[in-house]
């Protein structure tokens, strides 16, 4: 089978291209950057070519139902052939921060607990507080080089009659986990218990490495995936973020149900007709490109596991999925945070750990979805400065 990925692109090729992208141009052009969860790949370009083909013919008004409609069949072929699973009744947005925004105002009440497990995807934090809900943070227990559920502490979290839901990130973001069944009924369980909704972020559910199995929540056989709300997209799995389009899958539940379809933020977060048409053809197509995207993510962690993983001050977290390595610098130089001394040292900008894990400046995000090229390139500047301290 021929490739689906142009040949491997120099830094000075990529910046050139990504002119306009904010992960190349926040910093200047002697920084790496590997901050924003973003890919260097280019998207596949016949699904790109069904949203030229929009532009061409100056066809760029607000979606008409058939592109939706389209585009949730495409999606629910995929779903079936990647996880055996047939999605609930689907609805359309823009991205998923403004879905997850949607369904805490509808779902939730004013002030209401909202558990994040951390460390965590930033917005996050926002979508809670914004929403004027109080925001529960519940640690997750590091094991050595993984990261696990910490029951106990959701239990005791969960207590609190005022608590009404938990954000699920499924693979999870920054830490790579891709939660087991065991671990995802220990969830379910807990939220039938103390009557929480389950907010399933997966919008990284493609982006596995080797052998491992994404669950989604929804297809539990479980009285709380009933009331779960499981978000998603193709903005990760296939580089479009750009694009704007994502889906909500909504809860079996008929009240719930009824709660989000009625919200009215859920009309003016309307995915894009070019969003539309290119997550289709992805969905439809593009799964060959995906496998090579995913080998090429796979070969980069091993290259920094290599690179980087003799390093005493230096712990790598595994990853199960994600393109995202978690790690912290165990011995920082006085009054310096991973993110500033790596910047300052190493001239590679990552996301900072504070962001993820509020207090831990130690701890780093490294984006790996880059060429193999690029990344030996990040894993010298980095060994480099982590080797003087």
């Amino acid at each position: 089978m021929s490739s689906q990925l142009p040949p491997q692109e120099s830094i000075a090729s990529v910046r050139a291209r990504r002119a306009h992208s904010i992960k190349w141009r926040r910093y200047g052009p002697d920084i790496l950057p590997a901050w924003v969860a973003d890919m260097d790949f280019p998207p596949p370009q016949l699904a790109l070519e069904a949203g030229i083909a929009l532009l061409n013919s100056g066809d760029t008004g607000y979606p008409s139902p058939d592109l939706v409609t389209n585009y949730e069949a495409a999606y629910r072929a995929w779903a079936l052939e990647n996880f055996g699973t047939k999605p609930n009744t689907l609805r359309t947005v823009a991205d998923v921060v403004a879905a997850l925004r949607i369904i805490v105002l509808a779902t939730t009440d004013p002030g209401a607990g909202v558990i994040v497990m951390t460390p965590s995807y930033p917005p996050f934090f926002g979508v809670v507080q914004d929403a004027q809900r109080r925001l529960v943070s519940v640690p997750m227990r590091a094991d050595g080089r993984d990261y696990r559920i910490d029951m106990e502490r959701l239990e005791s979290a969960a207590t609190d009659p005022n608590t009404q839901a938990i954000i699920l990130c499924n693979p999870q973001n920054p830490t790579g986990r891709v939660f087991t069944g065991t671990e995802l009924t220990e969830i379910a369980n807990l939220a039938d218990r103390r009557g929480l909704i389950v907010i399933a972020d997966e919008i990284h559910q493609d982006l596995r490495g080797p052998e491992v199995r994404h669950i989604p929540f929804s297809s539990l056989e479980h009285p709380s995936a009933l009331r779960a709300v499981v978000l998603s997209s193709p903005s990760k799995s296939f580089n479009i973020a750009g694009l704007k389009v994502a889906h909500i899958e909504l809860p079996s539940d008929p009240e719930l149900r009824a709660r989000i379809e009625s919200s009215p933020l859920l009309p003016l977060s309307q995915a894009t007709p070019l969003g539309l048409a290119v997550g289709a053809h992805a969905y439809q197509s593009e799964y060959g490109w995906l496998v090579e995207v995913r080998e090429r993510i796979d070969e980069n962690f091993a290259l920094v596991s290599k690179g980087l993983g003799d390093l005493d001050c230096l712990a790598l977290y595994d990853r199960e999925g994600t393109y995202l390595q978690w790690a912290k610098i165990e011995r920082l130089p006085p009054d310096q945070s991973a993110y500033s001394f790596l910047l300052e040292k190493a001239h590679v900008a990552v996301g900072p750990g504070e962001d993820y894990l509020p207090g831990s400046t130690s701890h780093f995000r490294l984006n790996l979805a880059a060429w193999p090229s690029t990344v030996e390139h990040l894993i010298e500047r980095m060994h480099d400065a982590l080797s003087s301290i």
